[in-house]
């Protein structure tokens, strides 16, 4: 019995092993190529558009964007030549005559693939992009015909799919009009484009073109229109991160333009919070510019280690500079430092706000005096601050001292200003306000991502239809193999 059992046993490990060491091991995958992963969202598209499933289409159409800075014409003539063998298209620098790779698509599933108008769109909408990147006169006419060509079809098909794809259309649109120095001309297609969005509900088409009319009359200089338009217009709650970073940096440079430094101050952190940590560099970066001098307006020191960082301490040199003179509170190096950068300043659209900041620093040069002197002459601060000869020291003195800048008393007689002992911070007002304003922010932020969760279909059964309805990125890729 027990020689019997032992043998039962031999046998029942011989075959529990024996299938784990048939099991072929497995492969690694090789990476996809630009036009597989072309192919790959063509026919995650047409899936989506078969199944009405409208987070897929957006998702598909979001990825459009993606390939601007890796398709090239040899990639667009290959799908032209598939879908559209009639049209020719430019051929760029970029081009490669020896590529040969395939889409691998059957003719049948070409036929079908034709007749889908979001397909359609999408292969054009890559061409349009490619164009823009070109970054030349031409191209960039040639991206005003491509996309009011497109404008036309979308609006002649008329379907809520399409809603996505449209916004990339207006977006690149605007961008080459704005490079052609032609922007004006764009404005009447962006509010007819608004309008339309509104009609049909398309929140990200409404966010889309809200920031194109905005940034349209911020180039011009038109902030009392952007204002007045800001009014009369609601930013879409649900819309995508990048275009609310976009709104809030629209919103607060408005505000900031208009001297309500609170509130653009307000927006303009906002923004740079929403904004991606990996990209849009040059977005945080014009953010973080406006947002230092929102803070001297308002009489705080930006953070010096935003100037300090590796990533930003170049493109934010000249801000470093100007912030520093400032707090120095020394007027004449400021007029220098500005005078230097002024190009640059005006580049930026800047200059405005900086023409703002010599009274500033003056206060900042006046609490300096402040805290160093219990007495001091007149002329002493009119040198200390390196005033202008025409400036009068004793009628700056008395302003600060009557906007509670300076806590003093000026001897009239000799010529004198004699300041009081300052009161300790701590015991104010001030910190329960900063922490008041701290705590909003957070429950604010909390506020918007719970607002922003999006929760499954209860009536929708994932768990037994996935296995069904979903297909595999592999089985997506062999649809090249089967007859519709």
């Amino acid at each position: 019995m027990e020689q019997q059992a032992a043998a039962t046993q031999e046998k029942t490990q011989i075959q529990t092993s024996a299938p784990s060491a048939q099991q072929p091991q497995a492969q690694p995958q090789k990476p996809r190529t630009v036009l597989s992963e072309i192919k790959l969202q063509i026919l995650l598209l047409e899936k989506a558009v078969s199944s009405k499933d409208i987070k897929a289409i957006q998702k598909v159409s979001i990825f459009v964007k993606k390939f601007r800075n890796t398709v090239k014409s040899h990639h667009l003539a290959k799908l032209y030549n598939t879908f559209f063998p009639n049209v020719v298209i430019q051929q760029g620098n970029d081009f490669d005559a020896n590529f040969n790779e395939d889409l691998g698509l059957s003719a049948q599933v070409v036929l079908k693939l034709t007749k889908i108008i979001e397909v359609n769109v999408f292969i054009q909408c890559l061409y349009l992009i490619w164009l823009f990147q070109q970054k030349q006169s031409e191209a960039y006419e040639q991206v005003n015909v491509l996309g009011k060509q497109l404008l036309q079809q979308v609006q002649q098909n008329n379907k809520r799919y399409l809603d996505t794809l449209l916004g990339v259309i207006y977006e690149y649109l605007s961008k080459s009009h704005e490079k052609l120095s032609k922007l004006d001309q764009i404005r009447d297609v962006l509010f007819e484009g608004y309008r339309n969005a509104c009609q049909n509900r398309d929140e990200n088409g409404q966010a889309i073109l809200i920031n194109l009319i905005l940034r349209n009359f911020i180039h011009y200089n038109q902030y009392e229109q952007s204002y007045n338009f800001l009014k009369k217009t609601e930013f879409p709650e649900h819309a995508f991160g990048n275009q609310q970073a976009r709104f809030l940096y629209y919103t607060g440079l408005i505000h900031a333009i208009r001297g309500e430094y609170q509130e653009a101050y307000k927006n303009l952190t906002q923004a740079s919070h929403k904004a991606p940590d990996n990209t849009a560099f040059g977005f945080k970066v014009q953010a973080i510019k406006v947002i230092a001098l929102v803070e001297l307006l308002l009489g705080n020191v930006p953070n010096r280690d935003t100037f300090t960082s590796p990533e930003y301490q170049q493109a934010l040199y000249p801000y470093y500079r100007i912030v520093s003179t400032v707090i120095k509170g020394n007027l004449g190096e400021f007029q220098q430092e500005v005078a230097r950068s002024e190009n640059i300043l005006r580049r930026d659209k800047l200059f405005n706000l900086i023409q703002r900041l010599p009274q500033i620093v003056i206060k900042a040069g006046l609490r300096r005096i402040n805290l160093s002197y219990s007495r001091i002459s007149l002329n002493d601060i009119h040198e200390k601050l390196n005033l202008p000869n025409q400036c009068n020291a004793e009628q700056v003195v008395a302003k600060a001292i009557r906007d509670g800048t300076l806590a003093a008393i000026i001897d009239h007689e000799n010529q004198i200003v004699i300041t009081k002992e300052t009161n300790d911070l701590y015991g104010t007002k001030a910190p329960q306000e900063a922490y008041g304003e701290r705590i909003n922010n957070c429950l604010g932020l909390y506020n918007q991502a719970v607002k922003a969760l999006q929760y499954q279909n209860p009536e929708y059964d994932y768990g037994e239809k996935q296995a069904d309805d979903e297909l595999t990125t592999d089985e997506l890729l062999s649809l090249a193999e089967l007859d519709f």
